[in-house]
């Protein structure tokens, strides 16, 4: 057995002997491996000037290097006016709200043939219409009253333009004067099915007499092309016009659900109930064009935008969709990394929700950080990426307490080893051109969720 051992060891060592001796590529291979490794723990040890990232590695983990708190300075102003055209939903409503005051919603649309060339034929009347659009969801608590009013555009709305939220447009008299619930799940039947989802009213009959049955009777040519036909029907205002309520409707007008139903009869031997519809652009190829208008009432609001401490910050602050209210930041004493060449490894900000002044609004699921660059804002660059195109996302950070984390560590680079200049932040919802989503938060002045801005860097060798 001991003489196997043996025999079994003999063959091990020249094994080993022959790769060593026999196998020169295996032998350069094995050199040039263990020089790449050498040179990389020096190389990844070395920090460049201004740059983003960990400068060094510890157990092949990255070292964030000196962490640095800045306080912040923070307070509430309104938005002159934001862009909103082609919203990706309509907003409609009249919300009154007691730590954010009121805001009037409403909008203007083109309508769209759902067939062109109709061949109506000679004495046709209109009956009646009925006007369906199709909920995308509430803000608030459902089931207020709403006043709603409809009413046609004097002037088409053009592609090439820019539509702002406080750019009301010129209407003729209302076709349309209604009181509505807002109630997404309220049933309305329409003559054959039961819907929900949908808010229904009637308008009036004559205008779309004149203007689709009489028109089309008579040969106008814009009947052949929606194209044509939204310059010379240049659309419909829909504005609630009632002292308001605790909620606001959000609509989408591309869903089948939205559209602009006229009944009508050809002669007076007709029986059959015939139906045309009117649509807000719901195919591939319509000229659909729309915008949203805001009007906010703050002088019941729990804070005065026109009165703000810009000096000191304050204590709480706040920030609304739809032209609302926005939160102003200012970061203090970040003016002092400004071209040390530090390489900035991480910079984020956490801004808390206050607790209590949620329900019944849902929060901003998401806000956007901007640079604020006096006539315009612009998104930071950290979420300006396809990878995240958005902003801080809420997270829970308790039981009941949310907050909105930002990673800002390319803005910070920029501002202190390229720019030479920090400018000031605005906090902003999402999507804000169309929603009136509402959030307080916890400014710089708060005793116990004050703004969090921290910065981690490390100094070059």
């Amino acid at each position: 057995m001991v003489k196997g051992l043996l025999k079994h060891r003999k063959k091990q060592s020249r094994f080993m002997n022959l790769f060593w001796s026999n196998l020169t590529l295996n032998k350069q291979a094995f050199r040039a491996l263990a020089f790449a490794v050498l040179a990389l723990s020096v190389f990844s040890c070395e920090k460049s000037n201004g740059t983003i990232g960990s400068g060094n590695f510890i157990d092949d983990r990255p070292e964030l290097g000196t962490k640095l708190s800045y306080p912040v300075l923070s307070y509430t102003t309104a938005w002159d006016s934001i862009v909103t055209s082609s919203p990706a939903r309509a907003v409609l409503g009249n919300m009154n709200d007691p730590l954010f005051g009121s805001v009037h919603s409403s909008f203007a649309t083109r309508i769209m043939l759902g067939k062109v060339n109709p061949d109506f034929g000679d004495s046709t009347v209109c009956d009646s219409v009925k006007v369906r659009l199709a909920y995308s969801s509430t803000y608030g608590v459902v089931g207020g009253q709403m006043h709603v009013q409809m009413a046609p555009l004097r002037n088409a709305l053009i592609d090439t333009i820019k539509y702002f939220s406080n750019q009301l447009p010129e209407t003729e008299g209302p076709i349309a004067d209604t009181i509505l619930t807002l109630d997404p799940d309220g049933i309305v039947f329409n003559g054959v099915d039961s819907l929900i989802n949908t808010l229904t009213f009637d308008a009036d009959p004559a205008y779309f007499q004149s203007v689709i049955f009489d028109a089309s009777i008579a040969g106008e040519s814009h009947f052949a092309d929606n194209n044509d036909f939204v310059e010379k029907v240049p659309g419909l205002q829909f504005r609630d016009v009632g002292t308001g309520n605790s909620a606001t409707g959000y609509f989408d007008l591309s869903a089948g659900g939205s559209v602009i139903q006229l009944y009508y009869h050809t002669g007076s031997q007709d029986t059959v109930p015939k139906v045309f519809n009117l649509t807000f652009g719901q195919n591939f190829g319509d000229p659909a064009r729309a915008y949203n208008q805001y009007v906010h009432d703050f002088s019941g609001a729990a804070f005065d935008v026109a009165n703000y401490d810009s000096i000191n910050g304050e204590y709480q602050t706040y920030v609304q969709g739809g032209q609302g209210a926005r939160t102003v930041l200012e970061i203090q004493g970040l003016d002092t990394l400004i071209d040390k060449g530090y390489s900035i490894n991480r910079a984020e900000m956490i801004v808390h929700a206050v607790q209590g002044t949620a329900s019944p609004y849902t929060l901003p699921g998401t806000l956007l950080l901007l640079e604020d660059y006096d006539s315009t804002q612009a998104l930071i660059k950290d979420y300006s990426s396809s990878l995240n195109p958005a902003g801080g996302a809420a997270n829970r950070a308790d039981i009941r307490e949310y907050r909105y984390s930002f990673y800002c560590t390319r803005m910070v680079h920029d501002m202190v080893n390229e720019q030479g200049r920090i400018v000031s932040l605005i906090l902003a919802t999402s999507a804000a051109n169309s929603n009136v989503h509402r959030v307080v938060l916890g400014g710089g002045m708060h005793a116990a969720i004050p703004v969090e801005f921290n910065v981690y860097y490390t100094k070059s060798d």
